[in-house]
């Protein structure tokens, strides 16, 4: 059972007690690490932009998941989601950046409002929510922060083409996550995983992995101990940026 600080904040204590929030929780692959988390004894944060789907999440998943509703693309709403956080809990242990949208043009394109909607999402929200929870992040012994990028950010898929505003936001989202590992404190680790093509409303039915394949190597980040940080992994190995 948690503790109750002086200021009534809960105090989880013990590995099998942590504290994650789960970004694009609501469906796909972000549900299932909240699934798999909550399993686990973590309580879980599940974070979406439509409040009925992540409340209908919450109930799904059970009492060890909060659902609470926000845009990581809006600045105020990050903040709001913090301090929201900030009010039940002392820290944050783990932080999965699992939302994101795909686009499906060309470098030749030049669809320069998808590029933005594309790079606002998966590069500049995940930076924005980051920074606002970071100094619950910085109150945990040992915290963890996911982001789930795609291989299709790999310098060494880049030359297949296509899909380019995806591909150039999920790259610059490894070298976002590459210079957080460095910047970071030894006790805020900072991982970086693909999930492979995974059967979801974005990865579509011809997708050949399940979901829960698809988060298996987002929860052995999450608490296998020991984990170098700034690595990019899939299938819980590590892999080339």
């Amino acid at each position: 059972m948690p503790n109750l600080s002086a200021d009534n904040k809960v105090v989880y204590l013990g590995m099998g007690n942590r504290v994650a929030l789960v970004t694009g929780a609501n469906r796909g692959i972000g549900k299932e690490i909240a699934r798999q988390l909550a399993e686990r004894g973590v309580q879980v944060i599940a974070v979406g932009r439509d409040p009925i789907a992540i409340k209908r999440t919450a109930e799904e998943l059970g009492k060890g998941v909060i659902p609470l509703v926000g845009d990581i693309r809006k600045l105020d709403q990050c903040a709001k989601l913090a301090n929201l956080v900030g009010k039940r809990f002392d820290k944050l242990d783990i932080l999965v950046n699992n939302a994101g949208i795909i686009g499906n043009m060309s470098a030749t394109d030049f669809d320069l409002v998808q590029l933005h909607d594309i790079v606002d999402t998966n590069l500049f929200g995940t930076i924005q929510i980051t920074r606002a929870l970071w100094p619950l992040l910085g109150h945990s012994s040992d915290a963890r922060i996911i982001n789930i990028s795609s291989g299709m950010g790999s310098l060494e898929d880049m030359h297949r083409g296509n899909y380019a505003a995806y591909r150039l936001s999920k790259w610059s989202l490894n070298g976002w996550s590459m210079l957080l590992s460095g910047d970071a404190p030894s006790h805020i680790a900072v991982h970086t995983m693909c999930p492979g093509w995974v059967k979801t409303d974005m990865g579509g039915p011809g997708a050949d992995r399940s979901v829960e394949k698809g988060a298996e190597t987002a929860i052995y980040l999450s608490l296998e101990p020991g984990l170098p940080t700034g690595k990019f992994w899939r299938d819980k190995v590590l892999i080339p940026w």
